[in-house]
């Protein structure tokens, strides 16, 4: 008899909930991988000495604690809605824990506000742009990036189907979008007002040896386990799409990482009042 799938209907009791033991050394990964983009990104946008920055999604701080370090005269409150891998303390660096949907702060706070990989997993997303526009100064920069996945079922590896195709269900009883937004958010940023878009994008394959065959491989780990336990899957298929992602002949575009940054205009009055 076929299990009914039963999915977790929200991202932080899903797949890479901080629950998992996993999590942590997941997180790390993701690290290794995505800050140097990341720092490039910030650095393009001019981090100041004095700023005062929101990070939302802090993860397990990486970007926060690199955020304070360029801000010595400035500050960082870095939002997450579990904080339990944040317990450092740093003179300019604020933990908070908290659901960024339901935090507000003041109309013009932030010289620059970040997110990496949080926004796709917000249903609230689009609104949330709006929401950190107005967040900024006038001349403060919003900066977003996101994965952009390809499609499972434009892939020629039939486990590679099965497997992102479960997973591709699963993010989306979550209210995930890991296919179409990230394309969006160049144009999201400039029809919240924001100018001098800039983009950086960089192509991501399974099956590389570097941090994002690491990442990819503690991620399918993961995520597979999941799936397993949902009912998407049986372990099969997941050991299938491992074995594949260990043959060094194989290789198989995953995910485009989409980061665009833009000033709010120095005379735009939604900044104060």
């Amino acid at each position: 008899m076929t299990r009914e799938p039963t999915l977790a209907t929200d991202y932080a009791s899903g797949a890479l909930s901080k629950d998992t033991p996993e999590e942590f050394e997941r997180l790390r990964l993701l690290q290794e991988w995505g800050d140097p983009d990341t720092r490039t990104v910030l650095r393009t946008a001019g981090i100041g000495r004095d700023w005062r920055c929101l990070e939302i999604g802090a993860g397990a701080g990486a970007v926060a604690r690199w955020m304070a370090e360029q801000c010595p005269d400035g500050s960082v409150v870095a939002v997450d809605i579990d904080t339990r891998y944040l317990a450092d303390e740093l003179p300019n660096l604020e933990w908070r824990t908290g659901d960024i949907r339901e935090l507000d702060f003041a109309p013009g706070e932030f010289d620059l506000v970040h997110s990496r990989l949080t926004f796709c997993h917000l249903p609230e997303r689009e609104a949330l742009v709006e929401k950190a526009v107005r967040w900024l100064k006038p001349g403060g920069r919003l900066a977003l990036g996101d994965a952009m996945c390809m499609p499972a079922a434009g892939s020629v590896y039939e486990p590679v189907r099965r497997f992102f195709g479960a997973l591709e269900e699963g993010w989306a009883a979550q209210g995930s979008d890991m296919l179409g937004w990230a394309q969006t958010i160049p144009s999201r940023l400039a029809r919240a007002g924001l100018r001098d878009i800039g983009v950086l994008t960089r192509a991501n394959c399974i099956g590389e040896q570097g941090p994002y065959g690491a990442l990819t491989a503690a991620n399918i780990r993961q995520e597979g386990a999941y799936l397993v336990a949902s009912g998407l899957l049986e372990q099969t298929d997941v050991d299938a799409v491992i074995a594949l992602c260990d043959d060094p002949g194989f290789t198989d575009l995953r995910s485009i990482t989409v980061y665009a940054s833009g000033r709010k205009p120095a005379d735009d009055g939604r900044g104060a009042g």
